[in-house]
């Protein structure tokens, strides 16, 4: 997790670092709002890492900065070396969304849906060839869902919409996956479905940042936990080190009616103090 930082003059966004992202006391939010503040930390390739925090912590603020999808508000920050104002391979960087089940208006097979994460390797008229075919097959074979490529997606649980939404941006087949809340709003069988989903991409190297509440269905691929807490990180290490990780035993408190809200929309909350935890283009929801 270390990294060699330059010290460059004043204004400067170069870093020096071998880590797919760097940051050095970076701010992310809305306009001139800073949700969240002074991050400095390296993510590393093979690294699964959990973003832990409750509602309104800012966690989705800081992936989303990651993403383009919010402002760079101040710090440095750098994408496989690249400052983040520079970078434009974005197909890098594999994104599933927070609001990720598919809506029942959409009319289109499995395999569809994933062919949307080869665009960005296709030319602009959009045809798909045999190793187009060939990825896409692969990436729902991952997911456990090779069997289903010509079903209605929507005819598909809710988990495996999120199943076939992390196909599709396996698809791209970014050197990064970054998802947001992949656990939320599915039920356990679900979760334990998904987590040997994770685990089997873990098993291939694949690097993952993982926005979520809890930690059940995540503990045995995690090798890292960054905790936010009102816009701070709070902790950055281990797992086994982390009391809050270990407190965690079910699914997030706060969804108590089943629905899951953007943390960007909550009002910023702290951490108990013991028990369980406080409840790119062409990747955005369907």
């Amino acid at each position: 997790m270390t990294a060699t930082s330059s010290s460059p003059a004043a204004g400067s966004q170069t870093i020096v670092s071998q880590a797919i992202v760097s940051m050095r006391s970076a701010s992310f939010g809305y306009a001139d709002r800073a949700v969240i503040s002074n991050v400095t930390m390296d993510i590393h390739a093979g690294e699964v890492v959990a973003i832990l925090g409750p509602n309104g912590s800012g966690k989705s603020t800081l992936v989303k900065g990651l993403l383009g999808l919010n402002n760079h508000l101040g710090g440095q920050v750098a994408l496989f070396g690249t400052p983040i104002d520079r970078f434009h391979d974005h197909a890098r960087l594999g994104y599933v969304p927070q609001r990720h089940t598919l809506s029942a208006s959409v009319r289109a097979t499995v395999a569809e849906i994933v062919a949307i994460g080869r665009l960005p390797h296709q030319s602009w008229l959009g045809r798909s060839n045999h190793e187009d075919r060939r990825i896409i097959k692969e990436s729902l074979a991952v997911v456990g869902l090779d069997d289903r490529t010509t079903v209605d997606v929507s005819t598909l649980s809710g988990g495996q919409q999120r199943r076939v939404l992390i196909a599709r941006a396996l698809a791209a087949q970014p050197d990064v996956l970054i998802m947001d809340e992949p656990t939320a709003g599915i039920d356990l069988a679900s979760q334990e479905i998904l987590s040997e989903v994770l685990a089997r991409l873990a098993a291939r190297g694949t690097t993952m940042l993982i926005v979520t509440h809890e930690l059940q269905a995540l503990r045995r691929v995690l090798t890292r936990i960054i905790q936010i807490n009102q816009g701070r990180v709070t902790f950055d290490g281990p797992p086994a080190n982390n009391e809050l990780s270990q407190a965690s035993q079910g699914p997030d408190l706060d969804d108590h009616d089943g629905h899951h809200h953007d943390e960007d929309d909550e009002i910023p909350r702290t951490w108990p103090t013991a028990g369980p935890l406080d409840r790119f283009p062409g990747f955005h929801d369907a």
